[in-house]
């Protein structure tokens, strides 16, 4: 039987069984959900949110504390965010994460093993997207297998640059597919509405950013402060 190594289980600082040896279906059954969404282990921790006096983002974790909160309303009703900001480390990727992870611990006793949720760095994807024409890609199969059956699905550093027409008629693809199945997705960019439409084309700019809550980040980068 599988047991569980107590000093290096990820969920230990939130588990109520923290001194658990034997084996745990939670622990099992989310590893699986986390493996199937992509995350990888050192990612499945929950961060550390730090916010420095009059932080100007203060409004928006609540805000994003409260969609946390209430993550089964938001998936279940296909409902998309678009977290930005020109600035790095202000934490939109962790937030997406955060998402991911509150979704899987409300759902992992119920779910069956199979992909409920996809985490996706978009530049990454692009490149072995690209790739998977002359050399079929293990991680672009599996995301392609499970795009449109993934209850949530983060597309992380979206449009960090413009697109070639390939790509944006893929991501268009994907996309759309999800909306048009009432699937919930966020969004996470360095770019405002503007640059945004500039870098991907009107069609795929539609669907990202007139379908999602548009959620700006205006702090500095808390990694970079949190150090000092």
């Amino acid at each position: 039987m599988l047991t569980i190594d107590n000093d290096n289980c990820w969920m230990k600082d939130s588990c109520s069984h923290a001194d658990c040896d034997t084996f745990c279906l939670k622990h099992f059954k989310l590893d699986y959900l986390f493996d199937e969404a992509l995350i990888p282990h050192e990612m499945r921790k929950r961060p550390e949110f730090y916010l420095y006096t009059n932080d100007p983002d203060k409004d928006v974790y609540d805000y994003l504390s409260s969609v946390s909160n209430n993550i089964l309303e938001f998936v279940g009703s296909g409902k998309n965010l678009y977290l930005y900001s020109s600035q790095c480390g202000c934490g939109k990727t962790s937030w997406a994460i955060v998402l991911i992870q509150s979704y899987l611990n409300k759902i992992w006793y119920k779910s069956e093993l199979t992909c409920r949720a996809l985490f996706i760095n978009v530049p990454q994807f692009l490149i072995a997207l690209k790739e998977n024409i002359s050399n079929k890609s293990e991680y672009v199969e599996h995301i392609k297998k499970n795009i449109l059956s993934a209850d949530i699905v983060v597309w992380d550093d979206i449009a960090t640059k413009a697109i070639t027409s390939f790509e944006a008629e893929n991501l268009l693809s994907f996309i759309d597919g999800r909306i048009f199945h009432g699937k919930s997705n966020i969004f996470t960019s360095n770019l405002g509405k503007e640059e945004l439409k500039d870098a991907v084309g009107d069609r795929l700019y539609s669907r990202i950013f007139n379908a999602s809550d548009a959620i700006q980040f205006k702090g500095l980068d808390k990694r970079k402060l949190k150090n000092q």
